[in-house]
């Protein structure tokens, strides 16, 4: 997320450069937070602070009121004063940071590179959290030098460290089940909408990690549905039919 834009920390309201949480904060010594990051006004604002309070009734971490955390959300989107891109993040101090900027310009549907890489269940958080004790990932990202590493269990992709992975195999659409094992991706479930309305096959299995989609995608709130053309430094064939039939579907349904 970008340095520019507008924050509030328990409710006041700043430049983000200006926002302070104190260093005791054990969001920041222990990674004790859980967050949701989305688009708006193009994404279901509900469906991410719904997803927020599952994780935190899944980690005992304190909750806020929906109500409040809605027009603090709107409130520094307001301030952006344009399509921003949303953070929101509560901390085991029991702390709410809401951050927001200007939507990152040719973000939506840009190719990406990405890598395989193994999935490993946490032994004590279900896969379902989105919580904030992500460096391991965010390491794995920067060594490879991509966009994504796309995890990989029991020889199917499950999810990436940043998004939902979706494949096209013989004109289906083949994504993994959310079965509380990965973040139930609310950009995925709305492309899956979109198939159904266009009359387009979707199988809930993880699609075979070693090959044979017509094309490869990853799904999250800011790039929408997006085409991987480098797979393990190998290039991929990019947009299939079926791909940009749903990229257009959900440009349709984000439009003012």
């Amino acid at each position: 997320m970008s340095e520019d834009g507008w924050a509030m920390v328990d409710g006041v309201l700043s430049p983000v450069g200006q926002a302070t949480v104190p260093v005791t904060d054990l969001g920041l010594l222990r990674g004790l937070s859980v967050f949701e990051t989305l688009s708006l006004p193009r994404g279901d604002l509900d469906e991410h602070l719904h997803r927020l309070e599952a994780s935190c009734a899944a980690t005992g971490l304190p909750p806020a009121d929906r109500q409040v955390l809605r027009a603090e959300v709107h409130k520094v989107v307001d301030a952006v004063g344009a399509e921003a891109q949303v953070r929101i993040t509560l901390t085991g101090s029991g702390r709410r940071l809401v951050v927001a900027s200007a939507a990152t310009a040719g973000r939506r549907h840009a190719p990406v590179r990405c890598v395989r890489g193994p999935h490993v269940d946490d032994p004590f958080l279900p896969g379902f959290v989105k919580h904030g004790s992500r460096m391991g990932w965010e390491v794995a990202v920067a060594k490879a030098g991509v966009d994504d590493v796309l995890r990989v269990r029991d020889g199917r992709f499950t999810e990436g460290t940043r998004c939902g992975i979706v494949a096209v195999v013989d004109g289906v659409i083949v994504t993994a089940p959310h079965d509380g094992t990965i973040l139930a991706s609310t950009t995925v479930t709305r492309l899956l909408g979109h198939a159904q309305s266009l009359g387009l096959s979707v199988r809930r299995e993880g699609p075979w990690a070693e090959g044979g989609w017509d094309a490869l995608y990853i799904a999250s709130s800011t790039r929408s549905l997006a085409p991987v053309v480098v797979l393990d430094g190998q290039p991929l064939a990019g947009w299939c039919p079926v791909g940009r039939s749903l990229a257009e579907a959900d440009d349709r349904w984000a439009a003012p």
